[in-house]
């Protein structure tokens, strides 16, 4: 059996307006998680809400078993997860930002908090993986490496949060895929020993990557084609697909010489040695409205392989023959802002007492907004569907004249923004 070792370092999801128009879309989209067999089920897990989904797939049907937000007074989202079987047990390992939280998950109505730890105050930790049994978590200090006592043994500076794709350590190499590039470096020296430009549409797209140990070769999906590379950073097989997208690239699960990898438009399954296609399924054509697959993850039950598919407005379980077997749609609202944040005003100059007109754009869909004057509430109102407002608001009883601002937040996205005002 090949040993390929996956680190996730940060994912980014690519712009929705490739899914659908933004001011259009009322649910968050799927485009990253995990998934595992335990106990002869599947489960999979996504913390693309912002908290931690769990679902199973039983008698042919993706089921939400629980979800579980992040304490609010640490940070309001969960950033990455990681399942682990320890001890016939099933655990899911989570971060958000400051703390890592592992939960028995063994009976997925009852979790229990089995760990909770902090790497130290100024490591924002967004990013977590199960390497060949470690625990490997991804901060803005490098990927930390962790023994079975939670003792930090090993670092790597080169994978970072700033890291838009992944990293696999294979042999003495480590591989990074990059916003452009895939780099290889050295473990030994921490040096680089070669790169190779991929072709990207979008930076900001987040592309799981495969190190083969036996082959030498780590195989990417960019923008153009599916790229197995040698360590000295020539291409040396290619599959161009169909697509103007790439992003995750996994083994099967049953048979070491089979690859998968997503493009947008669906999942291929190709022979690693020639890099040909065996077989696909367009989950674009099969799947509900405003699917896309990006992430994906490959386990096996007794039938064979288990792809799921994180494919945007749902999560698709797709069979060995690469058949659909259920999907489960979306339904958290997505709330995040469309426009760029900006505040206007009919005037930036009035005595106390008068009115002013104030609208703006760029918070928070359907969020309740806080509009302070000279730091004094003045005023609570609602953004529209598109993050927008307007209201009339009155200058408090200050005495003038008086420089000051007029400031607007959001109570749920945080987000702030003010303008000058002169009190007359």
């Amino acid at each position: 059996m090949k040993k390929i070792l996956a680190i996730a370092v940060l994912f980014a999801v690519l712009g929705v307006s490739l899914l659908m128009n933004p001011s259009e879309s009322k649910t968050k989209p799927y485009y990253s998680g995990a998934a595992v067999s335990y106990n002869g089920q599947l489960f999979i897990g996504s913390v693309n809400s912002g908290s931690f989904e769990l679902f199973t797939l039983s008698d042919g049907k993706i089921v939400k078993e629980i979800t579980i937000d992040s304490p609010a007074y640490e940070n309001k989202q969960f950033l990455d997860l990681a399942f682990a079987k320890e001890s016939g047990k099933l655990f899911a390992y989570l971060v958000n930002g400051r703390f890592i939280y592992k939960y028995d998950i063994s009976n997925p109505l009852i979790p229990t908090v089995a760990m909770k730890i902090k790497d130290n105050s100024a490591t924002w930790t967004s990013g977590i993986k199960i390497v060949d049994g470690r625990l490997v978590t991804i901060s803005n200090r490098g990927a930390r490496i962790w023994n079975d006592n939670y003792q930090i043994v090993d670092s790597y500076s080169q994978i970072t949060e700033k890291n838009y794709g992944t990293a696999s350590f294979s042999g003495n190499e480590i591989a990074i895929a990059n916003e452009d590039t895939v780099s290889l470096f050295s473990i030994a020296s921490r040096s680089k020993v070669a790169e190779y430009t991929i072709a990207v549409n979008d930076v900001r797209t987040k592309r799981d990557i495969v190190s083969d140990s036996d082959s030498n070769l780590v195989y990417v999906v960019d923008d153009q084609s599916l790229k197995a590379i040698n360590s000295q950073g020539d291409v040396v097989k290619e599959f161009k697909h169909a697509s103007n997208a790439g992003y995750d690239v996994a083994n099967s699960a049953v048979n070491p010489n089979y690859l998968y990898f997503s493009d947008g438009l669906g999942i291929v399954k190709v022979d690693k040695e020639t890099l040909k296609p065996v077989d696909w399924s367009w989950t674009v054509r099969t799947a509900p409205q405003g699917s896309w697959a990006m992430g994906m993850d490959v386990v096996s039950d007794a039938s064979g392989d288990k792809i799921v598919v994180f494919n945007g407005s749902n999560i698709m379980v797709l069979n060995q023959n690469m058949k659909p077997i259920d999907y489960f749609m979306s339904v958290e609202k997505d709330t995040n802002p469309v426009e760029a944040l900006t505040i206007g005003l009919d005037k930036n100059m009035a005595a106390s007492g008068s009115q002013v007109a104030i609208h703006g754009t760029g918070f928070g869909l359907g969020e309740t907004l806080k509009i302070e004057f000279n730091n004094i509430k003045v005023a609570e109102v609602q953004a529209d569907a598109n993050g927008r407002f307007e209201t009339i608001i009155t200058v408090p009883a200050i005495s003038g004249p008086l420089s000051t601002d007029i400031k607007v937040t959001g109570l749920s996205s945080k987000l702030t923004y003010s303008t000058s005002f002169r009190i007359e």
